[in-house]
This record gives structure tokens, C-alpha cells and sequence, in this order.
């Protein structure tokens, strides 16, 4: 005797998809699947039952007109790479929409400016000792003077290997509070206002005289052939131009009277001072009429609240303003009014600017744990940075001479188309002959245009012959880097490491470049990061489901409501919901996507329909 057993009753209504499908202890002892805890036996006969992912990448075309890594086949490697950094650092995406050839994150260490090259920039060394912290620098075309506490040196030769400074006599027994150039002689600004302190002049015989007196000054600066002098204490927001002599009064005095003036350059069409009060700063313009006359200040610039200026400066038409955040870009319109680029962050206040060529230096204090120097900007390249006030004033920038020492870079000059920086409490610093030992450059973040997970299988280096070693690292989802076999072998140009196997969802690269010599070191020409694609693949399923009123398995008879079985299925589909799917000892949570009835029979000779359900579900992956 058959015994029988109904399981379509008790498994109805079925239960809420927010308290989760359940599960069928019929599988797989009896049944060997179940949909939404429903059981079934499989046809065989049908051929049908199939099991597998879907495709890992769709197929693609690329429409561009020159063919380029969007052309190679999406089913192997993808790849990520860059064959120049001349547009500079600051980028920290790579390959999202609005990121940038030719730029990369940050460096120490590496000269990014000849096109489709990384190399060494060169080392500095000590030329002088000092605990003082002013040690103001200024050149003219013979010589270098530095401000040491109370004394006043020049030397002729600052990057001889034995540096001999000679100490000025003659100026005042004070501490200097700013000095600066006409390019022939060098001019100092001192507390008091007696006739031996205010304005004094080192001329190129090196013999001190006093200028002006009878005011307290604190900056000076040498602009379109005026002297633009600040007061200082009590007398801090007052201007005077060119002052010669005992000064009467002022020539300007800002109404705020907690406003500081912070110094003055050159522009196209007017002479510019800054200053704040408060954390609100601004920049001002001082038009020279017809007659030579320098008119009333006008503001040419507020900057953004917190923001406060440190130093201003010019070069090739443009404005430089340091602030206590870090450097911005400006330039000005007919009126004189200033466009300003967004600022490039430096952590700190930004001291003084030096150029040559296309190029300007700026202080850069505290640019890693114990290193402080120099950054660079190239005037002749702009990034496409947006900021609130335009998209176009900020110049490719990157780290440029670094002293291994921590502390504020308060100076900077060039002489002899070197650069020379001080360090408060360190000493004076000058750019070497020899190359750095080691330098990096570390790439924008990757993503290779998904948001899933991936690996590197192999990371391409390439260079011209080879001098020293270049050892690259990757770093996976802002985890430390993980270096990989370095390129080595001397004088060749191509190396290949196998990248680490661990997958991320985004990484970052870095080269370390080592020199081989003090005169030879590598030169990147290209990187190349080929990764695999591996996001979460659902499988995709296609069960055919024997849909008879009548099963006899292992000796007991069930019996199914088919109508009702393929009402419960049919509303998986037209009602998509997550469900389990038990397939002997495994579960699965599915989406079920389509079926088809195929009907063989009806049951005892009625319309109650008998056949096979082949039903097609796709896996939902966590």
C-alpha cells in the first residue's frame, strides 16, 4: 500500500519576503529542490536543468578615432597607466570623470616637469648653522644676505662646499624686522624712531647708511621703483611710499585699526598690498596716475573668511598670494582687479616666492614627519581645477627641494639659478649638485570605472636603460603599500611584477625612485597596472520542475495542486522578491526571473493541466 501525503496546503499563504523565505526539511532527503520552501523533483528527461554565472564584462567597441586602452578586449586585463606627470600633483582620483592626464597625488623627492619623464631632483646641503628663527634671505646680483638674529651676513659663494659668511658692520645693534632688494642693494627695516633705526641700505660695497626715520616699519618691498614701507605696533595699518628721511606721517592709513598690512608687489597695472584683521583678509591695489602718483588703495580681492595673507609676490604678469593655508594664483583685469584660482593646500603659512623661467618656488613648512623645503609652480601649465572663484588660475604645482629636518621655511631666493631656503632654528639650506638618494611619486586613486572588486595581476615598468633601481607599491582600499618586485636590471628598460592577488574595490600606486650614483639615477617613461575584474557574478539557474497532481517517491505518494503551485511561481515573477532556493545541500537566495509551462498531460482526462515548469532564477550575491 502507497501512503500519501498533500504538501501544497501547508505551505499556504505564503510568508511575508520581509521575514525572510523559509527553508524545506524535505530537501534533500526527499525532494531535491525547493523554491520559496516550496519542494519539487526535477525532470530529467527534459535536458534542461543548467547551472552557471553570467558574463563577467559585456562586450564593448570603442568609438574613438584613435584607438587607445579603451580598445583592448574588456574580457582580459584592464588597464590603468601614465606616461607623463607634467600637469603636476593634487589630484587624488585618477579615473573619474573629471580627473586629469598627466597629474598625480603628491611626490618628495622626484622632478615631474620634462614631458614623459619622472627623475631625482637634487639634494641640498647646510650652509649655514643657526637657532635663530627670522633668517630672512635676499640677493642682489653679486651677493647673499641673510638676516641671523641681529646680524646681517653676505657671502659671494653660498654653494661653495665650505660657505664663508662675513658679518655686515655699521647698522643698528637691533634685530632687523624685513629686508629686501632693488637688485644692487639690499634694504632693512628696524624698530624705533630715532635716526638710528627705521629704513637702512647695504649697498654692493657693503657699507650700511639709514634711509628713513621717524616711524616705526615693519615690511618693506621694492615695487615698480617705489619702496612700500608698513608701520609696525601702534602703527601697523599705516602705508608709506618711497619715505626718505625723518618721515612725517604716513602716505596711507587703513580705517580698521587692528588691520596688519603684510607686505606689497608688482602687478600689470598697479602696485598690490595685503593684509587682515581678524581671519578676514583682502588685497589691495594702488593705481599710478598719469603723473607717476600712487593713488588711494582700493580692494582688488577679498579672501575667504579664515583665510588670512602671509606674503604677496609677482611673476610674469601674475599675482602670488601666500596665506596662512597656503598659495593661491591671481590675475588681474584692466581696472586691476584680481581673479583668484583655488588655493593649493600646504598645511601652513606660505613665507615668500622665488622664480626663474616658467617656474616659481614657494616655502612649503612641515611637508612630511621631519622634511621641509620648497614647492613648485610652472606658470606655462594650468590644471583644470574649479573652485568659487574660477576654473583656471591654479598653475600645475608639485614638492620640489626638501631638507630633511621639520620647522617653518620662513625664506627663499634664487642666485646663480640655484635655490637657496632657511629653516627657523635650522640654518640656511642650498640646492646641491648631487641628486637625492630616493625619491617618490605616489599616483591618484584608481577604480577602473566600477564600483567592484579587482586585482592586479601585473604591473608593466618602463624607463630609459636603467640607473639605479625603481621599486613600485601598490596600496588597496587606503591600506599601507605593499611593494612589488623592483626593476633592477642595469640599463634595461622594461620591467614586469606580479601584483599582489589581494582584491579591492580602489588603489594607489607609488614609484620609488633610488639613484645608482650621485650624478645617475632612473628616469621613469611610463607605468602600466593591468588588473582583473572581479565583481560579485550571480549564477543563473533553470530548473525544470515536474508539475504533476500525482509523485510516488520512495514509496509514498504526494500530491500537488499544480494550479496553485504555478499561481505561487507565476507571482515570483510579475512580484520579484528575494527567496531561497534549495538545491540538495545548498541555499541560494534568488530572484526568480521567468518560466515556461510546457503541458504534457491533464490529470485523470479533466483541464487540470500536468507538465513541466522550467523556471530561470538568478542568484542575488552579498
Amino acid at each position: 500500500m502507497v501512503a500519501t501525503l498533500r504538501f501544497t496546503s501547508p505551505f499556504l499563504p505564503s510568508p511575508s519576503f520581509f521575514t525572510g523565505a523559509p527553508f524545506n526539511t524535505l530537501v534533500p532527503d526527499i525532494f531535491p529542490v525547493a523554491i520559496d520552501g516550496r519542494p519539487f523533483l526535477i525532470d530529467q528527461k527534459a535536458n534542461t536543468f543548467t547551472r552557471g554565472f553570467e558574463p563577467r564584462v559585456r562586450d564593448s567597441v570603442d568609438q574613438s578615432t584613435t584607438p587607445g586602452e579603451a580598445a583592448i578586449n574588456p574580457q582580459g586585463l584592464w588597464r590603468r597607466g601614465e606616461s607623463s606627470w607634467h600637469l603636476g600633483a593634487g589630484q587624488k582620483y585618477a579615473d573619474t570623470a573629471n580627473a586629469e592626464d598627466y597629474r598625480f597625488s603628491t611626490s618628495q623627492g622626484i622632478n615631474p616637469w620634462t614631458k614623459g619623464e619622472l627623475s631625482l631632483l637634487k639634494d641640498v646641503s647646510k650652509k649655514l648653522t643657526s637657532s635663530n628663527t627670522n633668517l630672512p634671505l635676499a640677493v642682489t646680483d653679486e651677493f647673499v644676505y641673510v638676516v641671523d638674529g641681529s646680524t646681517v651676513k653676505w657671502t659671494a659663494d653660498p654653494f661653495a662646499s665650505s660657505v664663508s659668511w662675513t658679518n655686515m658692520t655699521g647698522l643698528p645693534a637691533a634685530t632687523p624686522r624685513d629686508m629686501t632688494t632693488d637688485g644692487k642693494n639690499v634694504y632693512l627695516t628696524y624698530g624705533g624712531t630715532t635716526n638710528a633705526y627705521g629704513l637702512w641700505k647695504i649697498d654692493s660695497s657693503h657699507t650700511a647708511s639709514n634711509v628713513a626715520y621717524g616711524h616705526e616699519f615693519g615690511y618693506v618691498d621694492f615695487v615698480k621703483g617705489y619702496f612700500i614701507v608698513t608701520g609696525y605696533n601702534s602703527e601697523k595699518n599705516e602705508l608709506f611710499y618711497s619715505p626718505i628721511g625723518n618721515v612725517g606721517t604716513y602716505d596711507y592709513i587703513h580705517p580698521v585699526t587692528s588691520w596688519n598690512w603684510i607686505g606689497s608687489a608688482s602687478g600689470p597695472n598697479a602696485i598690490y598690498v595685503a593684509g587682515y584683521a581678524g581671519d578676514r583678509g583682502a588685497v589691495y591695489r594702488i593705481n599710478i596716475s598719469t603723473a607717476g602718483v600712487l593713488q588711494t588703495p582700493v580692494v582688488a580681492l577679498d579672501l575667504p573668511s579664515g583665510e588670512i595673507p602671509t606674503h604677496l609676490g609677482s611673476y610674469l604678469g601674475g599675482i602670488l598670494i601666500g596665506t596662512n593655508k597656503g598659495v593661491r594664483y591671481a590675475t588681474s583685469d584692466n581696472n586691476g582687479d584680481l581673479t583668484v584660482g583655488a588655493y593649493i593646500a600646504t598645511g601652513g603659512a606660505v613665507n615668500q616666492f622665488t622664480a626663474e623661467a616658467n617656474f616659481v618656488w614657494f616655502t612649503w613648512s612641515n611637508f612630511d614627519t621631519n622634511v621641509s623645503g620648497l614647492g613648485r609652480m610652472d606658470l606655462s601649465s594650468f590644471t583644470g581645477s574649479v573652485s568659487l572663484y574660477t576654473s583656471s588660475n591654479v598653475p600645475a604645482y608639485a614638492s620640489d627641494l626638501m631638507a630633511p629636518v621639520g620647522g617653518t621655511v620662513t625664506s627663499c631666493v634664487t642666485f646663480n639659478s640655484k635655490r637657496l631656503f632657511s629653516i627657523s632654528a635650522q640654518g640656511v639650506y642650498a640646492e646641491s649638485t648631487d641628486l637625492v638618494a630616493t625619491g617618490y611619486i605616489k599616483t591618484g586613486t584608481y577604480r577602473w570605472g566600477i564600483p567592484d572588486r579587482k586585482f592586479v595581476a601585473k604591473f608593466d615598468t618602463r624607463t630609459t636603460p636603467l640607473y639605479g633601481t625603481v621599486t613600485p607599491s601598490i596600496s588597496s582600499d587606503g591600506g599601507a603599500f605593499t611593494a612589488m618586485t623592483a626593476h633592477t636590471t642595469s640599463l634595461s628598460t622594461e620591467s614586469v611584477a606580479t601584483g599582489p592577488q589581494a582584491k579591492f574595490i580602489e588603489a594607489q600606486f607609488k614609484l620609488e625612485l633610488a639613484r645608482a650614483s650621485v650624478s645617475t639615477g632612473p628616469t621613469v617613461t611610463r607605468w602600466m597596472a593591468r588588473a582583473y575584474a572581479s565583481p560579485a557574478r550571480s549564477q543563473v539557474f533553470r530548473v525544470p520542475l515536474l508539475m504533476h497532481h500525482s509523485l510516488v517517491i520512495k514509496g509514498i505518494e504526494y500530491f500537488m495542486d499544480v494550479d496553485a503551485e504555478l499561481v505561487l511561481l507565476r507571482d515570483l515573477v510579475t512580484n520579484p522578491r528575494v527567496v531561497n532556493y534549495q538545491e540538495n545541500t545548498e541555499t541560494f537566495s534568488v530572484v526568480v526571473e521567468d518560466l515556461e509551462f510546457q503541458v504534457i498531460d491533464g490529470y485523470e482526462q479533466s483541464w487540470n493541466l500536468e507538465g513541466t515548469c522550467t523556471v530561470t532564477m538568478r542568484s542575488v550575491q552579498d
